[in-house]
């Protein structure tokens, strides 16, 4: 049974006191939580988003920044660069569910401190290792330390934000997330090009740099999770009725049962989740080393500088969009976004231009704002509250093997040299952002044909 510690029933005696302030109604009678406690709870949320913002940022400078151009500086083959990706995905997809029955046992807190504490020593020792064997391994516990922190902080939300707020709690979370995925390209380029700039070392011995920043950034965040996080949650008040939405507050892994039992009920859904992550994950691992080939004026930072500015203003820009799905409803939303995406996509292919670089990637970016949100919303709102949790634990479990997937074919594809598709040349290493274009516009066109409101699991 959970804890209901600084929760009280509102007798008439206590109205008056100027130390506690009512809460809200529930079926079982009023509620009310001292201030202390109140300010406690948004203390806890602002020590969440910070952990959270910094870990992104920093896991984001290892595996989408750093590894790439280190991985072709030490002379690998590009292959490494997929293989090391696909292994961080896949630990990271396996272990979240582990660590976060883990987490229910021995607290959330040494989890959520653990995990970016493992990342500060690989990525201090990456710099020395040119062994890609070893590599691999150390891109092995990277993805084991993200597994132990993503559930831990989720369900230290649930265990501590009422469930009124938990919206709110989310959307403050995800847009600390945004900024991390935003950040994280621009801070790793532009310190690369300073220290080749203004340390004047070697291009090869330059690309070293990025690593011991993400380093001193899970520094950082093991520091304040040490600081600002509670060893006990702070506990809400329980109220059975909202008790199949904590469910949605934990950020499970793979789940291949439930998975199996929501493909009969869900198929459409679970395909166009599992299709579109493939998309993303064709062209994850090698997205930044394929751009600065194709732009050789391009620097790191710019790239990095260029990918932060949409990013941002989409971020910014989240809750006129979940404000906007609502009014839209959500199947139109998710045909809207994916649209986009699709087309914002094959326009930036047809038309590789750093101008269009920027405008049609803001286009992409906005799509999928515009998409996921109302997804999940349309997953949570199609099924009954029993199975809600194993309806968004199987969409997880689609997305996770989808990203996967992609990841792993790009190591078989990115080699492949150029060729030609009736008029057009197909340049080397873009059979990956090919196989993209045509895997999202799979997805939109499912999106429009087979996706549909409240459809009942």
């Amino acid at each position: 049974m959970k804890s209901q510690r600084g929760r009280v029933r509102l007798p008439l005696e206590t109205q008056q006191n100027p130390k506690i302030e009512p809460e809200g109604i529930t079926p079982a009678g009023p509620v009310i939580v001292p201030q202390w406690e109140r300010f406690r709870a948004r203390h806890l949320m602002l020590a969440i988003v910070l952990v959270s913002g910094f870990a992104e940022l920093a896991y984001v400078v290892v595996n989408i920044s750093a590894m790439p151009m280190y991985v072709s500086a030490i002379g690998l083959p590009k292959a490494w660069i997929g293989v090391m990706t696909t292994v961080y995905l896949l630990m990271e997809g396996l272990l979240k569910s582990p660590f976060g029955v883990l987490g229910d046992r021995i607290g959330r807190k040494i989890l959520i401190i653990a995990g970016p504490a493992i990342s500060i020593f690989t990525a201090l020792l990456t710099p020395f290792i040119h062994n890609p064997y070893i590599l691999v391994s150390l891109r092995v516990l990277d993805g084991m330390g993200a597994a132990a922190l993503w559930p831990a902080a989720f369900s230290l939300i649930g265990d501590s934000v009422p469930p009124e707020k938990r919206g709110a709690a989310m959307s403050q979370f995800n847009l600390a997330y945004l900024f991390g995925l935003a950040l994280g390209p621009a801070l790793g380029g532009v310190i690369n090009d300073l220290a080749k700039t203004t340390l004047h070392l070697p291009d090869a011995i330059s690309k070293e740099a990025s690593f011991y920043a993400a380093s001193f950034l899970f520094l950082l965040t093991v520091i304040m999770a040490m600081v600002f996080i509670p060893s006990k949650p702070i506990a809400h008040h329980h109220d059975p009725a909202t008790e199949e939405t904590e469910s949605l507050m934990v950020e499970g892994g793979f789940n291949l049962r439930e998975f199996g039992l929501m493909l009969q009920r869900m198929p459409s859904i679970l395909l166009l989740s599992l299709i579109t992550f493939l998309s993303v994950g064709l062209i994850m691992a090698y997205v930044k080393i394929f751009v600065l080939a194709q732009f050789p004026t391009l620097s790191e930072s710019k790239f990095g500088l260029i990918m932060m500015g949409p990013a941002v203003l989409i971020g910014l820009s989240s809750v006129f969009l979940g404000k906007l799905t609502d009014k839209i409803g959500k199947v139109k939303a998710v045909r809207i976004g994916l649209c986009l995406c699709a087309v914002a996509y094959w326009g930036l292919m047809l038309y590789p231009r750093i101008e269009t670089l920027v405008v049609f990637g803001s286009l992409i970016g906005l799509g999928f704002v515009i998409a996921f949100p109302a997804w999940m919303a349309l997953v949570s709102e199609s099924c009954t509250p029993k199975q809600r949790g194993a309806a968004v634990g199987a969409v997880g479990t689609a997305q996770g093997l989808g990203a996967i997937i992609g990841s792993t074919a790009s190591i078989f594809l990115y080699p492949l040299p150029a060729f030609a598709l009736g008029s057009i040349t197909v340049p080397e290493h873009a059979i990956p952002f090919l196989c993209c274009g045509v895997t999202l516009a799979i997805s939109a066109v499912l999106a429009l044909t087979v996706i549909h409101e409240k459809k009942s699991c």
